[in-house]
């Protein structure tokens, strides 16, 4: 277990919040322990949208307590989840995003020597006052709701995903058979609303950063993750190797802290993160302040770990067919290494 020390517990409940960091390029090996300064290095998917992604830019990084001083941190980014957990088991990453059934399924196959353990919740579904992962049809198809889905071709980005997961949700509650009464097709993200426009698909599931286009185009909501759950639950994650968080426990420790102050100082100012984040990653700066840090978001601000959602989350997994059996998530996450910022 790691030690937190009181001086930084008690700066972080001083509500002295800052913010973000800078990727410097390919994963460090795992080696750590003795004296000096501790690498780490951290995987993430899609900029902006994972909150490790703004560990990416300096201006950002600047603002935090402990990262370039206490431990150095390489950033980089993968195409997938199973790219990051390979890396992961090559022992060239410490940290990576992942989403949930990328963790189940790695937790389950052992993906990683050592296995993995989640470190911190990235953002949540289906939160009632934010943005949960929403099915778009365009507004010419017919499509209102889910049961007018049966016949059609709807997108996703890969199969066997989380978010194929949301879909196969909402047919099975709308009396659809996924296999059969519905064609499931495999799209980019940013290739699902001109793929609707040209009619070749006639509905698509989008996340927060991608439905800005979605609603832009007038796209219909079909249904949403908050018609499909009860309450929120965690979708995507940081984790941890468990070989990493045995040699690099302090450094880790303080990565949280820093992920906490991360977090703080984005909300707390937005319209600096927005520009930040739209400059450096090289997207429309409409697009980012379209959906990041507002309703049109993933509820962020609890970074921490809810045991019994976590679990709730991989025993649905495992009934929607996504996942072989469940497991006990309290030997696979921990929250140890990231303060609540709530």
């Amino acid at each position: 277990m790691a030690h937190r020390s009181t001086s930084r517990r008690t700066f972080l409940k001083s509500g002295t919040a800052a913010a973000a960091v800078g990727l410097t390029g390919v994963a460090g090996c795992l080696g750590g322990g003795g004296g000096g300064v501790s690498d780490l290095s951290l995987a993430f998917t899609v900029p902006v949208e994972n909150l490790g992604s703004l560990f990416d830019i300096q201006e950002l990084r600047d603002e935090l307590s402990n990262v370039g001083e206490e431990y150095e941190l390489s950033v980089s980014r993968n195409s997938s989840t199973p790219d990051s957990l390979n890396s992961m088991a090559a022992g060239e990453l410490d940290l990576a995003l992942l989403s949930s059934v990328s963790y189940g399924s790695a937790v389950s196959e052992e993906a990683v020597p050592g296995n993995i353990s989640m470190i911190s919740t990235d953002f949540w579904d289906a939160h009632p006052e934010w943005y949960g992962f929403t099915i778009f049809a365009g507004s010419d198809t017919g499509v209102s709701n889910p049961e007018d889905l049966e016949g059609k071709k709807v997108a996703v980005n890969s199969k066997g995903t989380g978010v194929h997961a949301v879909v196969n949700k909402a047919l099975i509650q709308a009396g659809l058979d996924p296999e059969n009464d519905v064609e499931v097709v495999e799209l980019p993200f940013p290739s699902i609303a001109s793929a609707i426009n040209d009619g070749r698909v006639h509905a698509g599931i989008f996340p927060a950063i991608f439905a800005v286009a979605a609603r832009a185009e007038g796209f219909t909501d079909v249904v949403s993750s908050q018609d499909l759950w009860d309450e929120q639950y965690p979708f995507a994650y940081t984790v941890a190797s468990k070989n990493s968080l045995d040699n690099k426990s302090d450094a880790i420790e303080l990565w949280g802290e820093d992920l906490a102050e991360l977090v703080q100082y984005c909300y707390d100012n937005r319209p600096e993160v927005v520009s930040l984040a739209a400059e450096h990653f090289e997207l429309p700066e409409q697009v980012v302040d379209g959906f990041f840090l507002n309703n049109n978001d993933y509820f962020r601000k609890d970074i921490t770990i809810d045991m019994d959602r976590l679990q709730a989350t991989m025993d649905e997994l495992v009934e929607l067919g996504f996942l072989e059996e469940s497991f006990d998530v309290t030997e696979y996450a921990t929250n140890d290494y990231v303060p609540s910022i709530n």
